[in-house]
């Protein structure tokens, strides 16, 4: 496997990681959801929602500028 080779996967699988960690806040969001048999209130689960965001937001953002680094390549001088 030549480095180009190695290099679009892996921004191909940053991609891929970017995506999961935003479909998992959106698993966790549709979990820990209010119902009518119990849980937890409305507004609880809003303020939940919103603080667990920024966490699962973070890392999917770090992995989409990763891939996005590996696509422009190492001959372009970045600063």
């Amino acid at each position: 496997m030549t480095s180009d080779q190695f290099e679009k996967y892996a921004a191909l699988g940053a991609k891929g990681v970017g995506a999961g960690a935003l479909a998992a806040w959106l698993g966790f969001v549709f979990v820990t959801r209010p119902v009518s048999t119990g849980g937890i209130d409305p507004t609880l689960h809003l303020t939940l929602s919103a603080a667990s965001f920024v966490p699962f937001a973070m890392i999917a953002a770090a992995h989409f500028w990763f891939s996005q680094q590996l696509t422009t390549g190492r001959d372009v001088v970045r600063g």
